[in-house]
């Protein structure tokens, strides 16, 4: 196991599981045979989906195969209760969220739901260390109908035996779209942290950087969560604001989160003039051409968010400001330098480094690209996809973006002690985004 992957592991705790959390939906149903045959077929050709942790706890933890492997076991049939509807599935979905994967098999489940609306839904978790976003995102490409190609895959390796396909090459760097300029080689960090002086003094100021303010979203986090996500927003209202604002996708929707949690805070007459909250964002640092490595290849910034701002262009522009200037600076490098350390180091650092990120965070947001075109899956089309990142330490608040044939979802996860109604955040995200859309896109802001 690697040293990010092994530090993901020692970040599990039983009040913030590091369980990714997702929901893949069909426009048609998908029975129970048509499921497996997708995952015995497409899925677990890839290796570490066939492999269980051995010795989680100990210094080396390390993959070894489950043999006999049985792909039944991880296919759960599930049913929604009465009216099955997005609500009944929310539910379904933070129930699952609050309970720990075992590591006695491996760490992945399907909770399969054979009618739900004109097709399936599948409630998917799976923990940190098989992989992130982006790898999973790839997983995804790579078992559609349009991409699936098994001569790129070898059962009995950890990576395709031989290059992938142009075609499959295109689809992932299209996928990425907008995002491709936070990617670079972890060489690049390492350079980019000596031209601005080195790692210590971008360490230096990490640990100088204030805490968070003491919000709402703030506090001890507990195991009971609870998640809910947004109607679809058409992704070319978003590129209309974001030419009209000279800013990137990720900064439109970033900067409207950032107004939806000052207006939950205002709502509950709390105080947003002068009040600092930063979102830990992931940073990908794996290059194109390995694009299909499974594991975990990024590193965080964290981001000041403009929640006291209230015309909703210029949090757009401060939030890009921002952005760009993380971008530029070291931060990046030294936080993969530290994730990738605690993978190796001993406990008490890791412990430490928990508590600094905690500190210096009230949230978790991130974004996941995917493919503007639509998907099959053994014939049944891929309707709408959503996914929840988990948090680390007492971080309590995630927010997730997904990007899917033209449309995007937003999720937030939160911790029901600090934000006990994740409905009102994505109202709030919804009519801020509004606002903006209004002004700059006279399309529809939905799909």
């Amino acid at each position: 196991m690697t040293a990010a992957d092994v530090a993901w592991l020692r970040m599990e705790n039983p009040a913030n599981p590091m369980t990714i959390t997702g929901v893949m939906m069909t426009a048609k149903p998908m029975d129970r045979a048509t499921l497996l045959r997708l995952i015995e077929e497409r899925l677990t050709v890839y290796q570490r989906f066939r492999m269980r942790v051995d010795d989680p706890k100990s210094l080396a933890p390390h993959w070894v195969l489950e043999d006999p492997f049985d792909a039944e076991r991880r296919v759960i049939p599930f049913t929604l209760p009465a009216p099955g509807d997005q609500r009944a599935l929310e539910r379904a979905v933070s129930d699952l969220m609050s309970t720990p994967l075992s590591f006695n098999e491996p760490p992945w489940t399907f909770h399969h739901i054979e009618r739900y609306g004109e097709g399936s839904a599948i409630i998917i978790r799976l923990h940190h260390i098989i992989g992130d976003g982006i790898a999973m995102m790839h997983v995804l490409l790579s078992m559609s109908d349009e991409l699936w190609d098994p001569a790129t895959i070898s059962g009995d390796r950890k990576q395709p035996k031989r290059p992938l396909p142009a075609r499959v090459k295109r689809t992932t760097k299209n996928a990425l779209g907008e995002t491709w300029d936070l990617i670079s080689d972890p060489s690049h960090l390492v350079a980019r942290a000596k031209q601005f002086g080195g790692g210590t003094k971008a360490l230096g100021g990490l640990l100088a950087m204030s805490p968070d303010s003491d919000t709402l979203f703030k506090g001890k986090a507990t195991r009971e969560k609870r998640a809910a996500w947004s109607k679809p927003i058409a992704l070319d209202t978003i590129k209309a604001i974001g030419h009209a604002t000279g800013s990137k996708v990720n900064d439109v929707l970033l900067a409207a989160a950032s107004g939806a949690l000052g207006r939950y805070l205002t709502e509950r007459s709390q105080p947003t003039e002068g009040v600092v909250i930063r979102a830990a964002v992931p940073v990908n640092v794996r290059p194109l051409d390995r694009a299909h490595e499974l594991g975990n290849a990024f590193a965080l910034v964290f981001l000041p968010l403009p929640i006291g701002i209230r015309d909703p262009v210029e949090r757009v522009r401060q939030l890009k400001a921002s952005m760009d200037e993380l971008k530029q600076s070291s931060q990046p490098a030294v936080v993969y330098g530290i994730l990738q350390s605690i993978g190796v180091a001993p406990k008490w650092f890791h412990r430490f480094v928990v508590w600094l990120f905690s500190q210096k965070a009230s949230a978790v947001m991130t974004n996941v690209p995917g493919p503007q075109e639509p998907l099959h899956l053994l014939d049944v089309p891929l309707g709408d996809l959503m996914f929840w990142v988990p948090q680390a330490g007492d971080i309590g608040l995630g927010l997730s973006i997904l990007s899917f044939n033209g449309r995007v979802l937003v999720g937030v996860a939160a911790d029901t002690t600090l934000v006990p109604d994740p409905w009102a955040l994505v109202e709030n995200f919804e009519e801020e985004f509004a606002a903006l859309a209004t002004r700059y896109a006279p399309q529809p802001a939905t799909s």
